[in-house]
């Protein structure tokens, strides 16, 4: 008789700890799953608010090319020619962007990525260390 309910107080435990784990899983892949939206939303609404103001200051800056293209034409007599003179210069910088392809902006720009993928792993870390402690003093708490 004593086997049976030892047996039965062990297979209880055995769900009890297989069900904690399962729900410990759930919860872990939950949290993961929310930090990398927040992670995501925050980096979708930083690039668009970057990317609304690059393009307004591009359309300033077209506005004052075309201005000084107008005006150098005027002071030179040859509409034409104030344009071609305006546009040497970016076609010049274009070209050093186009044929230079500068490495340290990707490295940049990856070393940005990944400082943020950390962060975000150091805090889902840190959320689930939380979480563990409430839900040990929940655990313990319920068995008292």
């Amino acid at each position: 008789m004593k086997t049976d309910k030892h047996k039965d107080q062990l297979g209880k435990r055995l769900r009890a700890i297989t069900s904690d784990l399962k729900r410990y899983l759930e919860k872990r892949i939950e949290l993961t799953m929310l930090n990398i939206g927040e992670a995501i939303s925050g980096l979708m609404a930083a690039s668009v608010q970057r990317g609304i103001g690059v393009f307004l200051l591009l359309g300033g800056v077209c506005f004052l090319l075309f201005a000084l293209a107008i005006y150098l034409g005027d002071l030179l007599e040859s509409r034409s020619l104030g344009y071609v003179i305006v546009s040497l210069p970016l076609l010049l910088v274009g070209g050093l962007f186009m044929y230079l392809k500068p490495k340290s902006v990707f490295k940049q720009l990856q070393n940005r990525f990944e400082n943020e993928v950390i962060k975000s792993i150091e805090q889902n870390g840190k959320v689930v260390e939380e979480s563990l402690k409430i839900e040990k003093k929940a655990h313990s708490k319920s068995k008292e």
